[in-house]
């Protein structure tokens, strides 16, 4: 049998991995897969474990968690070296990655991933010392996830973002963005927020206006800028429809890397997980990653 490490977030969306983990460790021996599992404690933990298991032959390094479990794996295993493909159990509350790249929600399902989908090179995003693989953040909706209580969260799902979102819009406070691409463009807005896409689901919203955004080189920069308060909900109401990128108060660029701030300081957030303080140096990292995704064909009734 081949090995798998399986690092997997206890408290992660309803805090009910602990009773899938002998029906896992069942599925994965029948496609000749031996679990090896490691509860996570903290980021630090990963960082450790990641270090001490690097150079063995793994089959593959599993995070079983939401967006930000994901993160801390994907950046431990980058800095220690470990190069082996990465598989996702989604067990959050958005699963933004998981919707992206179409990663099944059942046990059996995203067990036979690991031996009949394939392999996908995927992008990151760099920050300095840090990792991110879908999005980077700051502002308004950063300081609202960072706010949301845990338990309302695992309860409510991303609709508790949303309500918290609404109790600060009274609260907003108006932020000015300078920012440079890589070819030399550069802007200045008043925002009350930005976020940095490396993917194409954000805050468990779906339908983003970008194709293959993990695997093209490039990241997304959107905006919200300054707008009356009264304009605030109906445009987050846009979001699921896709519609938002062509409205005219978001500021849209692509680029392979920014150098981007803001003043006054805000909150930042790295795939649902603090983030360093600006300002930032952001660069897409291309094909970083080899990511265990479903076949296009593949038959879950089965």
């Amino acid at each position: 049998m081949q090995n798998v490490a399986l690092f997997y977030n206890p408290v992660a969306g309803l805090a009910g991995f602990a009773e899938k983990l002998d029906r896992i460790v069942y599925f994965c021996q029948e496609q000749g897969l031996q679990v090896v599992p490691f509860r996570i404690r903290n980021a630090e933990y990963i960082q450790k474990t990641m270090r001490e298991i690097a150079g063995q032959p793994w089959h593959t390094i599993i995070a079983s968690g939401g967006d930000g479990t994901l993160n801390q794996v994907a950046d431990a295993m980058i800095h220690c070296g470990v190069e082996v493909p990465l598989a996702l159990f989604p067990e959050g509350t958005s699963n933004d990655v998981a919707n992206y790249l179409h990663i099944p929600r059942y046990e059996e399902e995203y067990c036979r991933v690991l031996t009949q989908g394939k392999i996908l090179p995927i992008d990151v995003g760099k920050i300095r010392n840090h990792y991110f693989v879908n999005v980077a953040s700051a502002g308004f909706i950063t300081e609202t996830a960072h706010e949301v209580d845990h338990n309302l969260k695992n309860l409510l799902g991303r609709i508790a973002y949303f309500l918290k979102g609404l109790e600060k819009i009274p609260k907003l406070r108006v932020l000015r963005m300078n920012v440079e691409d890589d070819v030399g463009r550069k802007y200045e807005e008043d925002i009350f927020f930005f976020m940095i896409l490396n993917g194409g689901v954000a805050g468990g919203f779906r339908h983003l206006p970008f194709q293959d955004a993990m695997s093209d080189g490039y990241l997304d920069l959107l905006a919200l800028k300054k707008v009356r308060l009264h304009n605030i909900t109906p445009m987050l109401l846009k979001l699921p429809t896709g519609q938002l990128i062509n409205d005219e108060s978001i500021f849209y660029c692509r680029a392979r890397s920014f150098d981007i701030d803001l003043q006054p300081n805000s909150a930042t957030d790295l795939d649902g997980e603090r983030g360093p303080q600006l300002p930032w140096h952001v660069e897409c990292c291309p094909r970083r990653l080899q990511f265990r995704v479903p076949e296009d064909d593949m038959d879950w009734e089965n």
